[in-house]
């Protein structure tokens, strides 16, 4: 890649791509408000079925460019397992599954849009990857809202203990994929390029340094599963009143 031609963290381009999460969650809204539960079921498995195609195209975009290693092309990241995550959380509508899903996929989508590491810095705005990480990192914030809004998934903090051993299952996978192939799903064998979880690595090592990690997404995935349940618990209340007025 020539000098220059990638887009950098919080550069304008990246700044609209953050806005667009916004933007694109309320024309959801919108949607969701104009059309039929039907229809809105209808585009929920639709999508459910794109995501795991927006990652077969990377995937086949990297084997045409010489990567032909198998392990480097495995979905194991956070937002990689989404792949299998969301369309098992879509068709089978297990509540196991699905609170998986919004805990972890909206965590991961938004933290991959607003922190595109491996994107700003590395590929033009105008790629192919830089659109195919967009729109699939956008998908994992949208189908779990449309999995809330129009398919009876109810979030709540009760939810953490089931999302947690999944999340640990596919982590250990993860890990056992990185100390024996070399490679760094889930960031658990090299760290990220992030001042404090650099300290903490050379401070208190591995343990310090996953301990902080695990307590970090299990927060964001606490945060959220909060967040939907007070969201819930305000639709209903709306629903409620609606009700009794009618």
């Amino acid at each position: 890649m020539l000098p220059g031609t990638a887009y950098g963290f919080l550069s304008l381009p990246h700044i609209l791509e953050i806005l667009f999460i916004p933007l694109s969650l309320g024309l959801l809204l919108h949607w969701t408000q104009t059309h039929s539960r039907q229809a809105a079921r209808k585009l929920l498995r639709g999508l459910a079925v794109t995501v795991p195609c927006l990652e077969l195209m990377r995937i086949v975009w990297l084997f045409l460019l010489g990567e032909g290693y198998w392990v480097k092309l495995l979905p194991l990241h956070l937002c990689g397992l989404q792949v299998l995550f969301i369309p098992l959380a879509v068709f089978t509508r297990s509540e196991a599954l699905r609170s998986y899903v919004w805990a972890t996929s909206i965590l991961g989508g938004i933290t991959a849009i607003v922190y595109p590491a491996g994107i700003v810095g590395t590929y033009p705005f105008f790629h192919f990857q830089t659109f195919q990480s967009f729109a699939l990192h956008l998908l994992l914030i949208l189908v779990p809202i449309l999995m809330f809004l129009c398919d009876g998934y109810a979030p709540s903090i009760k939810q953490l203990p089931s999302v947690t051993v999944i999340l640990s299952l596919g982590a250990l996978c993860a890990f056992a994929v990185d100390w024996i192939w070399g490679q760094n799903y889930m960031f658990l064998r090299e760290v990220p390029d992030i001042g404090f979880l650099q300290e903490i690595l050379r401070l208190g090592g591995y343990p310090a340094y996953w301990l902080t990690l695990g307590s970090a997404v299990l927060a964001g995935c606490a945060l959220l599963l909060v967040w939907g349940q007070r969201w819930d618990q305000r639709r209903q209340t709306l629903l409620h009143e609606k009700k009794r007025n009618d």
